[in-house]
């Protein structure tokens, strides 16, 4: 019996004596099944098409949350073999070994489920049609063959299309030709080829080099093949492509992976310690470096830490300048150990970008929560650790940072009796011409009047209202009282838009349904509240371009409180800048902060946008600021605001 025959009868052996084939939908719905599997559950076809795979499953499995991620991980990509325990129509229970396969359209998605299962609790098999199957597991699998030596004998279409290569080009080559060099190397890959030719099957994801070091990720499946002495004489290697899957859940610039993997994570083991690390130079970095040099920062950082770490945990990037770390093995008193001696060797350590050398701060959070509750715990403690300037901090109640939600659900009801009984009232900020010496415009300042008559400042109620759906409702009023406030009047006012506010379809229409019903279009200016989306969201460069031809002006709110920079201000075609009172109130006794206004001036002077400086609380900063060359100022020592103009 020559080697090839022997392939054939080991080939068709596997898939008609062993698999017994089913299709889902992505949602558990069967769509279809061979003989062999209605004959090996005892169904007629229309009895189970168009119902759930639990039909297949005691009551107690389908209603776990086993069952649940079961599903999960299979709409997420990820191939599911193992032996189930599984419900024959007459009710008795069967074992199968069964091979879950996502199958992935063109675009990348998942549509269809398609399950290989053999029975065994029975020696005794149906065969299955051998050239069909085959044809089947061809049209949606990557194939590959080796030899016990690790030799490739034979590839699909499919396999070849994922490298890259033709079959010439593989026939005769080593597996490891697939593999990164340092993991050819190593123990593990050796006990991987050990096992293959004892015979043990072996599945996993795996990271595979194509032609031209292009990387590719494949689900795989190597299936030792036996011949007629039970011996093994190749290894048959199923794979499905999920780079696409791997890259959605990847961030672009550090290969870390994002938050959306790190929620799917969570959830695979019961235990599990995070740590949310904040780079607390960062949005500063960004805001008078730049993009490009921002970026550099974090990419850099980021090998700093690979390197610390070493691959001990996995590491995520769920925002510019934050990262998460999760564990499921340590206590937390190990974990905590780890990043606060990590903090300590970082104090010294700099991060050359050519520009200049900067220092590492970091605040980092860490939550040993239950799974549910492991991400906001860590993200509060990281917040409560900025907020009182610790190092790094680990979840507790006993810090009673839970208060903060009896707050929010205070000032949710409050919010809610005020919009009903029209005490949300909007309070008009006067705005000082420097060179004519006169007031010329108001800012428009949400207030809130309690059931007693005290006026609440917006830092107490307006985040909140943001987290209880109740901000967009609260802007609204301010611009019908703003509007018809200055309907008549000869003076030019601003309103305070959020990025949230532009992306709302409801507002948007509302805002220019107003405009030109009150007809303040020349009076109008639009002050963008700064935040990170400001600077990455097309539909805010889209809004401007609107409320421009709209006749109005665009003034950027706080520029340099963390996301600014003046490739942003370009962008945004700014009419005005309002310097943030963080840096305006240190420039009586601070070089650096009068240099930063210096640079802000020198730049918008040649882009012809008027500056404004905010927090002018005393005749010496007004001073300074005129000194300074600053067009506008704006401040309580201008004037406090209130409910009338003058």
């Amino acid at each position: 019996m020559n080697l090839e025959k022997l392939r054939q009868d080991a080939i068709e052996k596997a898939i008609n004596q062993h698999y017994a084939v089913v299709s889902f939908k992505t949602d558990g719905t069967i769509r279809d099944a061979n003989e062999k599997f209605l004959k090996l559950f005892g169904y007629e076809l229309e009895e189970i098409v168009g119902k759930k795979h639990r039909i297949f499953c005691d009551s107690d499995y389908a209603n776990s949350f086993e069952y649940r991620q079961f599903w999960n991980d299979l709409t997420n990509g990820y191939v599911q073999t193992e032996e189930f325990k599984r419900i024959k129509k007459d009710g008795t229970s069967i074992f199968i070994q069964a091979s879950y396969k996502p199958l992935i359209n063109e675009d990348g998605q998942i549509f269809e489920i398609l399950k290989f299962a053999q029975d065994i609790t029975s020696k005794k098999l149906e065969s299955l049609d051998y050239s069909a199957k085959i044809k089947a597991i061809n049209s949606t699998q990557s194939v590959i063959e080796f030899d016990m030596n690790g030799f490739v004998l034979n590839a699909n279409e499919n396999l070849l299309n994922s490298l890259g290569y033709s079959l010439d080009e593989i026939i005769g080559k080593h597996q490891s030709m697939f593999c990164e060099e340092d993991y050819v190397k190593s123990n593990e890959y050796k006990e991987f080829w050990n096992k293959l030719r004892s015979g043990i099957h072996e599945s996993g994801k795996y990271l595979r080099l194509g032609k031209n070091e292009k990387k590719v990720w494949v689900q795989a499946i190597y299936t030792p093949i036996f011949d007629i002495d039970k011996k093994p004489i190749k290894i048959v290697n199923f794979t499905q492509d999920i780079t696409q899957l791997e890259i959605m859940q990847k961030d672009s610039l550090t290969g870390f992976f994002n938050k959306e993997k790190l929620i799917l994570d969570i959830p695979l083991n019961n235990q599990n310690n995070l740590a949310i690390i904040n780079l607390d130079d960062f949005s500063q970095i960004n805001d008078f470096y730049g993009h490009a040099i921002a970026d550099q920062y974090i990419l850099k950082f980021s090998k700093i830490f690979s390197v610390y770490l070493e691959n001990k945990f996995s590491i995520y990037r769920i925002a510019e300048g934050t990262f998460a770390i999760l564990d499921s093995n340590l206590t937390t008193t190990e974990f905590y150990n780890i990043f606060r001696n990590y903090i300590e060797q970082l104090k010294d350590t700099l991060i050359d970008l050519d520009i200049k050398k900067f220092s590492i701060v970091l605040t980092c959070g860490i939550s040993s929560e239950n799974n549910e509750r492991l991400i906001n715990t860590a993200e509060i403690v990281n917040k409560y650790a900025q907020k009182n300037l610790k190092n790094i901090l680990v979840y507790s109640k006993d810090l009673n940072i839970e208060k903060e939600f009896e707050e929010n659900i205070y000032w949710s009801e409050n919010i809610r009796w005020a919009l009903k009984e029209d005490r949300i009232i909007v309070y008009y900020q006067p705005i000082y011409n420097n060179e004519l010496k006169k007031i010329e415009k108001y800012e428009s300042l949400v207030r809130l009047k309690d059931k007693d008559g005290e006026i609440i400042s917006p830092y107490k109620f307006l985040e909140i209202s943001k987290k209880s759906k109740q901000y967009i409702d609260i802007t609204k009023v301010v611009i019908e009282k703003s509007f018809s406030k200055f309907a008549d009047s000869i003076y030019e006012f601003s309103i305070n838009l959020t990025v949230e506010d532009i992306l709302n379809e409801e507002l948007n229409e509302f805002l220019f349904r107003k405009i030109d019903e009150y007809k303040v279009s020349n009076k109008l200016v639009i002050e963008l509240v700064e935040s990170e989306k400001i600077t990455t969201y097309d539909p805010v460069y889209e809004f401007i371009s609107k409320i421009k031809k709209k006749g109005c002006k665009v003034a950027i709110d706080d520029f340099g409180s963390g996301y600014s920079n003046f490739e942003y201000l370009v962008k945004i075609d700014a009419d005005y800048v309002k310097i943030d009172g963080s840096i305006v109130k240190r420039i009586l006794d601070d070089e650096n902060s009068v240099e930063i206004i210096k640079s802000i001036l020198n730049f918008c002077r040649k882009m012809d946008i008027k500056v404004v400086a905010e927090f002018i609380s005393d005749e010496k900063l007004q001073a300074k600021v005129i000194e300074l060359g600053i067009s506008y100022s704006q401040g309580y020592y201008i004037g406090m605001p209130s409910d009338n103009i003058d």
